[in-house]
């Protein structure tokens, strides 16, 4: 899911407002979990604002490749590249975090004060399972701390992908923010959090047995996010860019205005491919997984090429 509002609570790290919701959050975030490929292992990395969880897909035939990193959405955790995972661990191994901060299985234990430390919790959490160097992918709130990442940290980034991000290339439209103050006010109707949900994942209806949807839900009413907003990724940045680039809009995203956003990364990104999909809203990742998949791994491919003819 996109980025929900700031938690009005006065606590410095998120945390679950009950036991109870906690236990119905987590009953769901397992049952989404069943339906990804096996896991080859699991980690949870001590990082300055707390433990974040990683999983791992990997085998011996794919073991020699560069890692591909998933950054998620807001609310959304590893659970929501389960229709992506399959193609990916096919050519490479896929690392897939839950983003500390927010709803998962990553838990917070410091406040987090600002873009430097959002990079910096991506930054020892590759120190964790020993990554290198990655091919790093992130959707909506994801998107953003991987560019927000690639930033700070360019030289531990083989490429860039960037599925949907906010405040990126373009702000948010206005309505996104008033609507998501009700939206994340766990007192207020279940109706008015699934409206809002529908909007910004571009459907008409929730599924209410779908395991995502019911951890989605119960994340936006049970888990009070303490995340600072994140800063708008400046041109200067983009610039800067030094690694192959790729960006994937939705031009019916509920998000921002995807248009404004493809001529700000022409404008500014070096090594650049982006495309905006006529019929792509903001869940633009599930919404086309086996195409976007293809064009994931293919960039991926000539970012290594590229790479090999430089050295």
């Amino acid at each position: 899911m996109g980025l929900t509002a700031l938690s009005l609570m006065a606590s410095p790290i998120g945390y679950w407002r009950s036991p109870e919701g906690q236990r119905e959050y987590e009953s769901a975030y397992k049952d989404a979990m069943r339906r990804l490929p096996p896991v080859s292992k699991t980690y949870d990395v001590e990082t300055d604002f707390g433990t974040v969880r990683v999983y791992q897909w990997t085998d011996e035939q794919t073991a020699a490749q560069t890692p591909i990193l998933l950054l998620p959405g807001r609310l959304s955790g590893v659970p929501m590249w389960e229709k992506n995972i399959k193609d990916l661990i096919a050519e490479r191994p896929v690392y897939a975090v839950d983003a500390i901060g927010d709803s998962g299985m990553s838990v917070q234990t410091q406040r987090i004060a600002g873009d430097a430390d959002q990079a910096r919790w991506v930054e020892q959490t590759l120190n964790g399972p020993g990554l290198k160097r990655v091919h790093l992918a992130g959707h909506s709130f994801g998107g953003w701390t991987a560019a927000n990442y690639a930033s700070r940290y360019p030289d531990r980034v083989a490429s860039l992908s960037l599925m949907e991000p906010v405040r990126t290339f373009e702000d948010m439209r206005l309505e996104i923010y008033l609507r998501s103050i009700p939206a994340s006010l766990p007192f207020l109707p279940r109706s008015w959090r699934d409206q809002f949900l529908t909007e910004v994942g571009g459907t008409t209806e929730l599924d209410p047995n779908d395991p995502m949807t019911r951890m989605i839900s119960a994340a936006s009413k049970h888990y009070a996010v303490a995340l600072p907003f994140p800063g708008r990724i400046k041109p200067e940045q983009m610039r800067a860019w030094p690694m192959p680039v790729f960006v994937a809009l939705g031009a019916k995203s509920a998000m921002h205005d995807s248009a404004k956003a493809v001529e700000v990364a022409k404008d500014n990104v070096r090594h650049l491919e982006v495309s905006n999909w006529p019929d792509g809203t903001h869940s633009l990742p599930m919404e086309e997984p086996d195409k976007m998949d293809a064009l994931l791994l293919a960039f991926m491919r000539r970012a290594e090429q590229a790479s090999n003819l430089e050295e």
